[in-house]
């Protein structure tokens, strides 16, 4: 039977975005369904991923993601909750880098480092929708980041296609160019909680395709070691219970009190990542073209949510690659098409 998507727009009105600008715009919201029962709401702020409501194994529908009720919490959140994440995922050290023999200097906003794009990064501005590109089942947002936004270099017009199939598969890509070299390194920020009434994600089931994972030193940034993950706890190979390991005496997980690392994808890998709960009876598997993924079990999770609570699996490329030259380079070249996509496949056990 061939199945119909539905795509609804509601506009939140009277949200002021940014009391420091004197604009005032509103926050939009995007509904993607599909028959199966799953849907997945969007806002333009932040281009965020407020729901994913997936039916469990007896029928029962839920949001599968950490999210506020309130679209105008996001503006004061200080977690990336569900946001789009740029123009660079993770952390850049001492928020520098050399370009063309050019020494760019980043807003700091972790200590003396550069994290998830700045204090005004894509998960900080309302994003831009065409009403005339609005399809049954997919929204595009689109944003222009100007010259020097935030230290980095180039005139950026960015877009990002959500679409929710039939087949229970949710795509995210990104599209880019730049008038100028630049780096640049997006990613999606969704606190996955596959059984949200169990408030941990300890008792969740991870995989993922990786022998090696990026060592980190006490400022979260990668020591440029590829450390191999077998019989230590980063091990993910072969399906295990999250809170086995989070909790040992390791000195990696002591300095990010948990899991904060950048797993190295193995290539030739079509799934990078499966989560499921047995409970719940959910699973997602994690498709993507790009090197790395970011394990984070939300162990700073403070305030309406609980430490955790969630967990975030950020498919980008490696943190600080532009300060270390045996990683995947991250530059995107003048006037040169940029294109990523990751997928979500939403099944039950």
């Amino acid at each position: 039977m061939y199945l119909i998507c539905y795509i609804f727009l509601i506009l939140i009105k009277n949200k002021k975005l940014n009391p420091d600008s004197g604009k005032e715009r509103k926050i939009s919201e995007f509904l993607l369904k599909n028959s199966n029962g799953i849907s997945v709401k969007i806002l333009s702020f932040g281009g965020i991923i407020q729901e994913i409501n997936l039916p469990d194994k007896n029928g029962l529908t839920e949001n599968v993601v950490l999210s506020y009720i309130n679209p105008k919490d996001y503006i004061k959140d200080n977690f990336y909750m569900g946001a789009l994440i740029g123009r660079y995922a993770n952390r850049i050290s001492k928020s520098s880098f050399e370009l063309n023999e050019e020494t760019l200097k980043l807003t700091k906003n972790e200590g003396e480092n550069h994290l998830h794009g700045g204090h005004k990064g894509f998960h900080n501005v309302n994003w831009f929708f065409d009403e005339k590109n609005i399809k049954e089942d997919s929204i595009t947002l689109t944003h222009f980041s100007e010259n020097y936004d935030n230290g980095y270099p180039g005139n950026l017009n960015v877009s990002v296609k959500y679409t929710l199939s039939n087949r229970n598969i949710l795509d995210i890509e990104f599209y880019a160019i730049s008038d100028r070299d630049t780096i640049f390194n997006p990613t999606s920020h969704s606190y996955f909680n596959l059984n949200p009434r169990d408030k941990t994600i300890v008792k969740h089931r991870l995989k993922i395709n990786s022998s090696k994972f990026l060592e980190i030193d006490n400022d979260y940034i990668p020591t440029g070691e590829f450390k191999n993950a077998a019989s230590t706890p980063f091990d993910f190979l072969n399906e295990k219970i999250i809170g086995d390991d989070l909790n040992k005496n390791n000195k990696q997980l002591n300095i990010a009190k948990g899991y904060d690392h950048c797993f190295v994808l193995n290539k030739g890998k079509k799934i990078a990542a499966e989560l499921s709960e047995l409970e719940s009876g959910r699973l997602i598997q994690i498709f993507t073209d790009q090197p790395g993924i970011q394990l984070y079990t939300g162990n700073h999770l403070k305030g309406v949510f609980s430490k955790n609570q969630g967990l975030c699996l950020e498919t980008q490329h490696f943190p600080n690659s532009p300060n270390i030259k045996s990683f995947p380079s991250t530059i995107i070249k003048t006037n040169t098409d940029y294109y990523s996509k990751t997928s979500y496949h939403f099944k039950l056990i």
